[in-house]
């Protein structure tokens, strides 16, 4: 074994209990964006600074300098070198969502058959915590630098991004850097992004003119997610001939002549549309069966018919390219919504190299005015791909081969890092193949083993690029 990596294994012994304590106590603060209690020094809210004001404690107890930019972004730091070697993570997490969905407490760091369960314990306090132990251990061991190690804490990496946009204003980039917010291996590529909806007016409601007049359907306004749930609601001259065209549905309910159908989906990340079930699909594929429905509601079914139906890579409107280092693109459909007036579809299309935001908006633009679609885009992000033979992967390779012994090998995926404020960066674990940290998940939780060699990996990566 590697001499430094035992010496790391070692002084990791020595710190297991104050490393369980630290993250219990950042876990414990729901870190979530809270404009309404933001403030000065507290951009994003109070749940955001409170995490920055405990990960602070934590720097000033070990005597690291530190820094913070007014609430946006903080730093830390581990030798004199001119040149920067970076580590990005952030504080904030997304919200726990339903608290009847979670076996553990999410704000309790609980241990548990080898995991450790809390809400933002894999994205990304543990690995945040990971990367400043690495830190701590490299300056316990008195390793000599070349470069300074610098542990870059952001405030709103899963909302807008503001954090980064601020700290690098008044920061240089670092040479090379990585963010610990990802997978093993190495996460060297990272699809763009476009997510928006497509709406268009469907005209006035009226339930005399048809046998099945559909009234509304909803399902929850979010983008994180495919459409994990979706109730149609319609006025039906013969309530029981369409109960049985509604063969998909979950549940069905009659109240005189309106009809209710429930469709429930699965759980999956609108990055990933293609390792879940979309409550959408069940129900376009009984809707598109029905006949008799109400004028308003023709071009929604052709629409669905003609170019969402089962297409989770975007073939059907155009959207669909294939990288022989990036893989395909994924077309997810995290919701739709009508209120008796307006038809609204939601879309999260993540592509490789190859494609750029604009050729995509363009072809969304195109088909949007061919079929009379008013477009809105919410959020953008252009792909990130790092050359495998970069200097800066072939010292993260080097790192983690000593550590487990294994081939390193490049990934890409379709999830968003800091990796891509960086000018020479890319995601670097924790996760480890087999892994299922139910990532923005109910019971969101990472291994312990995973935790802990996480820390090793990241100790030999920062010796080897900082000296």
């Amino acid at each position: 074994m590697n001499p430094y990596v035992k010496s790391y294994y070692e002084k990791l012994q020595y710190y297991e209990e104050l490393i369980m304590e630290d993250l219990a106590n950042l876990v414990a603060v729901r870190s979530v964006y809270d404009e309404k209690s933001a403030g000065p020094s507290a951009p994003f809210g109070s749940g955001v600074r409170q995490a920055f004001d405990q990960m602070i404690r934590i720097m000033e107890r070990d005597g690291f300098f530190h820094e913070d930019f007014g609430g946006y972004a903080l730093h830390s730091e581990l030798g004199t070198g001119e040149e920067i070697v970076g580590i990005l993570a952030h504080l904030d997490i997304v919200p726990e969502g339903n608290i009847e969905d979670w076996t553990f407490d999410p704000f309790t760091l609980t241990d548990h058959d080898g995991h450790l369960y809390g809400r933002g314990v894999n994205d990304d306090k543990a690995p945040l915590l990971a990367a400043y132990y690495a830190m701590k251990i490299l300056r316990d061991l008195q390793i000599p630098l070349k470069r300074k190690i610098r542990l870059i804490v952001g405030g709103a990496e899963e909302t807008t991004w503001e954090c980064m946009d601020h700290y690098f204003r008044y920061n240089p980039q670092p040479v090379m850097a990585f963010s610990p917010d990802g997978d093993f291996p190495i996460v060297n590529g990272e699809k763009g992004v476009i997510q928006g909806t497509m709406s268009f007016y469907g005209g006035d409601v009226r339930t005399d003119v048809a046998v099945h007049t559909l009234l509304v359907i909803k399902s929850e306004k979010q983008y994180g997610f495919i459409c994990e749930s979706l109730t149609a609601k319609f006025f039906s001259q013969k309530p029981d001939e369409l109960v049985s065209l509604l063969q998909g549905a979950d549940q069905v309910t009659i109240s005189g002549k309106e009809v209710t159908a429930l469709y429930r989906g699965e759980k999956t990340l609108s990055r990933n549309p293609h390792k879940g079930k979309n409550a959408f699909y069940k129900f376009a594929n009984d809707f598109i069966g029905v006949e008799g429905l109400n004028e308003n509601s023709s071009k929604f079914t052709r629409l669905t018919e003609s170019f969402l139906l089962d297409d989770v890579f975007g073939k059907k409107i155009g959207l669909f390219l294939e990288d022989p280092k990036m893989g395909l693109s994924t077309f997810g459909i995290p919701f739709v919504a009508y209120d008796g007036n307006t038809f609204e579809i939601a879309f999260d299309y993540r592509f490789p190299k190859g494609q750029t935001f604009h050729s995509a908006l363009e072809t969304l633009e195109t088909f949007s005015s061919r079929n009379r679609l008013s477009l809105s885009i919410e959020k953008t992000k252009e792909h990130l791909y790092v050359d495998p033979g970069s200097e800066l992967i072939g010292v993260l390779k080097k790192a983690y081969e000593e550590v487990t012994g294994e081939n390193a090998h490049c990934l890409t995926k379709g999830g968003i890092s800091y990796a891509r404020a960086l000018e020479n960066g890319v995601a670097f674990g924790p996760t480890f193949e087999g892994d299922c940290p139910n990532t923005h998940k109910p019971n969101e939780c990472i291994r312990i083993e995973t935790f802990y060699k996480a820390i090793i990996i990241y100790c030999e990566a920062l010796r080897l690029l900082a000296s």
